[in-house]
């Protein structure tokens, strides 16, 4: 049985949660909820690639591919909004990615704040320099956003050079940036507008490439965040483009609210004092801890948890290959869950057997 790329990229995420999370739990995490529960469950789950990277999903179509993969009988409903993969169900996925794998490069986690603050300046930049070699002045500017045309003019002006150097200096970037045998640039490129031409909207792309939206929307960020790769690890080769990806080498900033519990936790207080600092909850203040563990890796969870106790829940959880606090506990009764989530949180990322 063949499936669409939109079910395989649904059945995929559901089979790394397993039915411990309610599919709307892959809602948020496709829309890039900025919560602490669907930030943890992205790292708990190893679903960080998928962070923010199908923003235009609504729920009702999340629903509606549910209800077609049970139909299917692919994926099997175990309580109310919770489903795991049929016996079939994973047998179909597998042949599915082994005849077509997931982006190799998608990491929506890291990028999911640049991505498209890149991808305005980057269009309007090679727009605005095909017009200047062309001695183009009047023209429409394929992006309206006051921000991104103020920004893009200024930065042609740090470059001092002329117009054809620096239309030349932007191709030879973007062809070596953009050269990679596990990507397909086409997509990206088919949707730059310059002199005379008009770049392809996503659905155009989508249809000229002769796959479905969903699929043209993942194999385009996967060649987004390739480059960003590159562009990344050898940034001296790649100067105009490092200058379109504004800290994107950088930490995923934390939620105002966490970033304020931060900051009390660097002065030293303690979680109860804090909850009475910014008169919150001391569960609300836990959350943040475990945020922020996500976030920053260097965060040691050492103060809230023994290093013994770690591992037993670490055991533990292996040993049951879940993530669901309850059977964890029940296994080290002396952790409480927030001790758990911290230990799941902050080992999250790590293969389970």
């Amino acid at each position: 049985m063949r499936i669409t790329y939109s079910e395989t990229v649904v059945m995929y995420n559901l089979n790394k949660i397993h039915g411990e999370r309610t599919i709307y739990s892959l809602y948020h995490l496709f829309q890039g909820k900025r919560s602490s529960q669907t930030i943890q469950d992205a790292h708990l789950y190893q679903l960080t690639p998928f962070f923010h990277s199908y923003p235009s999903m609504t729920r009702s179509w999340l629903e509606n591919t549910v209800e077609a993969l049970i139909k299917k009988g692919l994926v099997e409903e175990i309580a109310e909004t919770k489903v795991i993969l049929s016996a079939n169900g994973k047998e179909v996925l597998e042949n599915q990615l082994a005849h077509e794998p997931l982006p190799l490069f998608l990491n929506g986690w890291k990028y999911h704040q640049v991505t498209d603050v890149f991808w305005e300046r980057l269009t309007l930049l090679i727009q605005v320099c095909s017009n200047l070699v062309h001695r183009e002045k009047s023209f429409i500017p394929v992006r309206n956003k006051k921000d991104t045309l103020t920004w893009v003019k200024q930065f042609i002006s740090q470059q001092k050079e002329d117009r054809y150097q620096l239309a030349e200096r932007l191709y030879r970037e973007l062809v070596l940036s953009l050269d990679n045998p596990n990507t397909r640039p086409e997509l990206i490129v088919v949707r730059f507008t310059g002199f005379g031409k008009i770049g392809l909207t996503p659905v155009q792309a989508a249809e000229l490439a002769g796959v479905e939206s969903v699929h043209y929307y993942f194999e385009f960020l996967n060649a987004l965040h390739a480059l960003f790769d590159r562009i990344l690890e050898e940034p001296s080769c790649y100067p105009l483009l490092t200058g379109l990806i504004k800290h994107a080498d950088q930490e995923v900033p934390l939620t105002i609210s966490t970033e304020k519990t931060y900051r009390f936790l660097q002065k030293g207080y303690l979680i109860e004092e804090i909850a009475a600092a910014r008169k919150l909850k001391e569960s609300t203040i836990e959350d943040h801890i475990v945020e922020i563990i996500l976030t920053i890796k260097d965060f040691s969870i050492d103060p809230y948890v023994a290093r013994e106790k770690q591992q037993r829940i670490l055991q533990a959880a292996r040993k049951i290959s879940a993530r669901q606090l309850k059977q964890i506990k029940e296994r080290v009764q002396d952790a409480s869950y927030f001790e758990i989530r911290l230990v799941l949180g902050k080992f999250g990322d790590v293969e389970w057997n």
